[in-house]
């Protein structure tokens, strides 16, 4: 899922304004000047260019969302246990994480609008295998077909060299703002066509048929960036193993979450999978800092500059998981048959989220000129402590409609104060970088996140359900909403340990 908006990007007092993608080690910055190459004018193809991106990052959220209103026709359509539904989530977040930082690479290597179109290719692909699936291990492979998510460290590849600095801004505002409602959409599309009495396969052929829509419109309006003229003459070899490894060590400590309820939290089968997800993970960032052509920079990504905001990401990827999937879980329930829940319809649960959109929209403007005045630590600090008495509150409260619809507005808000504001320190820290590269780094912690929030999610499923009806029981959204508590842990830490001396300002245009 995710949970990977762009934000202007805000930069250091009394200096140069850099763009959203990094800064040189001097005093002057990356976007201190125009484009090295051919520049598109904004009425002339930068706004629909920057239009056509947006729609690509939607998208990426409906993919990812709107499975979860389809939970119980899928369950029903192949005899699916809770777990195994939970594996169509986590299988599309764990493919993005895993695979984002090669297709970045691969992007600034073999040119960014190549790998644009073989990602939208594979995303449609993915749609279809879901569709046409037959039983649970191709469902799986389709969703996880889905995930090829590198389209916004792509966008980011392209935009650096067909935008002036200006124009650059105007567009990261419209690609956050398609985001922002895309997960609105993404639950209001699977509840859609549920509530129409329409099967779960003809939502997935409709995703196939927007990204189809969508693969068009890039292929109009969506130009390449000049990453081959770059490369022109020199090695373009790409250094997979680390990408493997990330991959099998996270497919292994998603396991391990998700099942350990089932196996039982001290099992062996529970700690090897964990264990081994762990050391596999400790394994490519080894290699990568071993490799000639590392794929991330792990030097730069665990310095003391980068290393607090990344860790932001962990918060929200492990909270945003939760949030959604509990909320739209209980919102689902048949109250009549069970007692609790609200026994709300697909489409009618996903309006819950509309709090959540204006929640985002007030806090990316306010936030943003807060900044000016307060360290950024003291933001990510509060918005970590509204996030945890968010979910506090929702532990005790969440029988009531009101209350989801308050605490939904501050978990907007909340969430949306920590995204702008790590974005916004990594902008600031980073050293130069190919802007694809840099960009995957925190996509791919943030999609990490959410595989291990939908890993959870899995577990306590697995752990609360009914046995004989499969409905979760009441104490499975206590523990959620207390587990999601738990994780903003990651961001309240973040706080604490980043510099009082990282202090941002708003980007003025010019």
């Amino acid at each position: 899922m995710s949970t990977n908006r762009l934000p202007a990007a805000a930069t250091p007092q009394g200096s140069a304004s850099p763009s959203s993608f990094g800064r040189r080690s001097t005093v002057d910055t990356i976007d201190s000047g125009e484009p090295a190459g051919r520049t598109l004018g904004w009425r002339k193809g930068g706004l629909m260019m920057a239009v056509t991106f947006s729609l690509l990052q939607m998208l990426n959220e409906v993919g990812t969302l709107m499975a979860i209103p389809l939970y119980g026709s899928m369950a029903a359509g192949l005899g699916l246990e809770p777990q195994q539904v939970s594996w169509a989530l986590l299988a599309t977040t764990l493919c993005g994480a895993s695979t984002i930082a090669l297709l970045a690479k691969a992007g600034d290597v073999f040119g960014h609008r190549r790998l644009m179109i073989w990602c939208v290719l594979g995303i449609t692909l993915g749609y279809v295998v879901s569709a046409i699936a037959p039983n649970f291990t191709v469902l799986l492979i389709g969703r996880f077909l889905t995930g090829v998510m590198a389209g916004q460290a792509l966008c980011l590849g392209i935009m650096r060299d067909r935008l002036s600095s200006v124009d650059r801004k105007k567009a990261v505002a419209v690609i956050a703002a398609g985001q922002a409602v895309g997960v609105f959409i993404g639950f209001a599309f699977g509840g859609l066509f549920v509530a129409l009495g329409l099967s779960w396969r003809i939502a997935f052929i409709f995703g196939a048929l927007l990204t189809v829509l969508s693969l068009v419109a890039f292929l109009r309006w969506g130009d390449d960036s000049d990453a081959l003229l770059r490369h022109k003459g020199s090695s373009r070899s790409l250094d997979v193993v680390g990408v493997l490894l990330m991959g099998l060590g996270l497919t292994a400590l998603c396991v391990g979450i998700s099942q350990s309820m089932v196996w039982g939290p001290t099992s062996m089968l529970t700690i090897v999978a964990v264990g081994l997800g762990v050391v596999l993970l400790v394994a490519s960032l080894v290699w990568e800092s071993r490799s000639a052509h590392p794929l991330v920079d792990v030097k730069e990504m665990f310095s003391a500059r980068l290393l607090p905001a990344y860790t932001v990401f962990l918060t929200m990827g492990i909270t945003g998981m939760l949030m959604f999937n509990l909320v739209m879980t209980w919102a689902m329930l048949p109250a009549p048959l069970l007692g609790y829940g609200f026994g709300f319809n697909p489409l009618f649960s996903s309006l819950l989220f509309i709090p959540m959109i204006i929640a985002g929209i007030v806090a990316a403007r306010y936030v943003s000129r807060a900044l000016v005045r307060i360290p950024a630590r003291n933001v990510i600090l509060g918005a970590a402590f509204a996030l945890a008495a968010d979910f506090v509150f929702l532990r005790f409260t969440h029988e009531h409609v009101i209350a989801v619809l308050v605490a939904i507005f501050v978990f907007g808000f909340a969430y949306t104060s920590l995204l702008t504001t790590a974005v916004s320190v990594i902008a600031l820290e980073a050293r130069e970088a190919q802007a694809a590269g840099t960009a995957s780094v925190y996509v791919a912690i943030a999609l990490a996140a959410s595989s291990i929030g939908a890993a959870i999610f899995s577990a306590i499923m697995g752990w609360g359900s009914d046995p004989i009806t499969m409905a979760p029981r009441p104490e499975v959204f206590e523990v959620g909403f207390t587990v999601a508590a738990f994780a903003t842990i990651f961001a309240i830490v973040s706080g604490l340990t980043l510099s009082k001396q990282v202090r941002l300002s708003r980007i003025q245009a010019h």
